[in-house]
């Protein structure tokens, strides 16, 4: 048998209760990465302005500076912040995409996306998704933690320092094999969740002493941990998790997924390291150089305040010594001497102003996007643009590994809803849809196996945010025959393109869904006349031959058959009301000869009124109806 440390047997193959195992394992490792800890805590410091109240915060000598109110200028808050709004203000949706799939898979993907959607909302992703991006700002690294908690789906932003991986297992940045997670709960809260082991975890102990804490308080608080282990292979048994304090076990059970219930973002990746490298990290030096630097500029300002000499012998009145304007100083002996120091030296402020563009140059950050400011004399959309454009390069990495955290959570909450389902009957979630409303979607009818979709980030917003480069965009549309002039002002008035292009394609959805609900139920909508019956045959057709490759039921084949038979019968009865239309009207039966004419009808030329001469080529003819179309009909 392997063995680990202190030569006993790794935690994941203790046969007893494992809770002395882990929380041995989980103080030697978080021994070993002190250092990591004590980073971890200085950045989290230097982004607040103040020290942590942490076992790792205290003894960092980072904080000298910060302990007593001075004057601050806090670049590393400002950088975390300004990143934070410019990528993580993206709600990045997921889509499924089932490539050659069948109409029923098609389907599913709608509702899969509808689905995905909805359990966003309902557990706050994207609020999550910022705080956890400014972790990763700070820090390096991000973390989301997805679990059930009594049937419902939900995710929580995890501390970095909460996390502890061993290093060896992921030196080249690799996942670990095994993860902890130690986290100081209300020991009334852990008693409920787990009411066997009530009185041993009321009656434990924390295990770290607080110097903060009076020896007469009593916290509520412990510490638990929580431990995974993936199996070592397919068929491997190995896999593991337990919840434990440090005095009892709380929950062991077989961990068979090969994938933690986390899922990560980094700002920068470190090759050597799981861990990423953060905007803290980068400019550490600078600002405890600027720290520095802030702190002397302080101390020589208030030095530099108006002196008086007065030498011992002078006989002078020192109440005369007062700001009154044409005051008088009675002396005898030699006369006071004013004298103000010399201020601070421009070469200081020189040196400051140097070290924050440095920080802004080394992190890609504009001192314009952190003051919400655009460059002078860009004024015009395309411009703006243009300088958006060549700022976004330089964290376009940054932005790739944002819309993967989404997809990334998709592919978590999907594996925990297949979970919920087997020991629930149905796991629903409440979606909302522009054209449905709100709608409840059902893990059962929509349930796709991994081989069959494709997960996909699509960007929700598509214009531009600011006024003129929205304008802009919308003109150059309008300009090349994408959208008429109505179209164009309703899209300056809604902040994407959905809504448009919902309305110019809506006769296509409303084939599409005829389509579905003949292939999928059974469930025939005949055609109208106010349909696009032409793209209508042309899709129905094409449905009917993807319905022979799949094997489609050969009564709801029919009725694609029918569908198209009357859709040719429309067609032809508009034809014939055009034909009807177009012919002379002969005299009336039994009207007299000599009789005046009747009075033109409606649409009908008068007598000796000039032709209107041939129809401009590929105009529609009568009803709407293409000429060419009229040509092969009338033969």
């Amino acid at each position: 048998m392997s063995y680990g440390i202190f030569g006993e047997a790794f935690w994941w193959q203790a046969e007893s209760d494992p809770h002395e195992s882990v929380s041995k394992f989980i103080q030697v490792l978080r021994d070993e990465q002190d250092s990591y800890y004590n980073d971890i805590a200085t950045f989290m410091g230097l982004y607040n302005g103040r020290p942590l109240h942490s076992r790792y915060a205290h003894g960092s000598m980072q904080y000298a500076l910060l302990r007593q109110p001075r004057l601050t200028f806090n670049i590393i808050h400002s950088l975390c912040q300004a990143a934070t709004s410019k990528i993580a203000k993206h709600k990045p949706a997921v889509s499924f995409l089932t490539e050659g799939g069948s109409y029923s898979q098609k389907r599913k993907s709608k509702q899969f996306k509808k689905l995905m959607q909805g359990q966003f909302y309902s557990m706050k992703m994207y609020p999550i998704a910022q705080k956890v991006f400014l972790d990763a700002c700070i820090t390096g690294t991000g973390v989301i933690k997805y679990y059930n908690e009594f049937g419902k789906i939900k995710a929580e932003r995890v501390p970095i320092h909460e996390i502890t991986i061993d290093p060896i297992e992921a030196e080249t940045g690799n996942m670990p094999r095994q993860m902890f997670q130690t986290k100081k709960v209300s020991r009334y809260v852990l008693a409920e969740m787990f009411p066997g082991k009530k009185d041993e975890i009321l009656s434990s102990e924390s295990s770290e002493e607080d110097e903060y804490n009076d020896d007469e308080r009593f916290s509520d608080m412990i510490e638990c941990h929580e431990a995974w282990h993936l199996p070592s292979g397919p068929e491997a048994k190995d896999g593991r998790h337990v919840i434990c304090i440090d005095s009892v076990t709380l929950l062991d059970d077989e961990w068979e997924k090969d994938h933690f219930p986390f899922t990560f973002i980094r700002w920068t990746e470190n090759p050597t390291s799981f861990w990423g490298n953060g905007l803290a990290k980068e400019v550490k030096g600078i600002q405890v150089e600027i720290n520095k630097l802030l702190a002397r500029i302080q101390e020589q300002m208030h030095l530099a305040t108006p002196k008086v000499f007065i030498e011992d012998s002078s006989k002078i009145v020192q109440s005369h010594l007062n700001n009154r304007v044409f005051g008088a100083i009675r002396y005898r002996g030699t006369p006071p001497q004013f004298f103000v120091p010399r201020s601070v030296d421009g070469a200081m402020f020189s040196h400051l102003d140097r070290l924050v563009d440095r920080a802004y140059e080394m992190t890609g950050i504009s001192q314009l996007a952190a003051q919400s400011k655009k460059p002078v004399g860009l004024e015009s959309g395309r411009a703006l643009r243009e300088f958006s454009d060549i700022e976004s390069e330089r964290f376009m990495v940054v932005g790739q590994a944002y819309e993967q955290l989404f997809m990334d959570a998709a592919e978590k909450i999907i594996n925990l809803i297949r979970d919920a389902h087997i020991e629930k009957d149905q796991y629903t979630v409440s979606s909302f849809d522009s054209k449905t409303g709100l709608e409840k979607i059902k893990w059962s009818e929509i349930n796709l196996e991994d081989d069959e979709y494709v997960i996909q980030i699509k960007p929700i917003g598509s214009l531009p945010q600011t006024p003129s480069a929205k304008l802009a965009s919308v003109s150059e549309m309008h300009m090349n025959g994408f959208f008429s002039t109505e179209e164009a002002h309703q899209l300056l008035d809604f902040p994407d393109l959905n809504k448009a292009n919902n309305l110019k394609v809506a006769h296509i959805e409303v084939l599409d869904l005829i389509i579905e609900k003949i292939i999928e139920k059974g469930k025939y909508t005949p055609p109208e006349p106010y349909m696009n019956l032409e793209l209508g045959i042309q899709r129905v057709q094409q449905a009917y031959n993807m319905s022979i490759l799949d094997e489609v039921a050969e009564p709801r084949k029919e009725l694609l058959r029918r569908w198209i038979t009357q859709a040719n019968g429309l067609i032809e009865e508009k034809i014939l009301q055009a034909k009807q239309a177009s012919a002379p009207a002969g005299p009336a039966p039994g009207a007299m000869a000599g009789a005046p004419p009747a009075p033109p009808q409606p649409g009908m030329m008068p007598p000796g009124a000039p032709s209107p001469g041939p129809a401009p080529q590929g105009a529609p003819g009568p009803g709407g109806i293409p000429p060419e179309l009229l040509a092969q009909l009338a033969q």
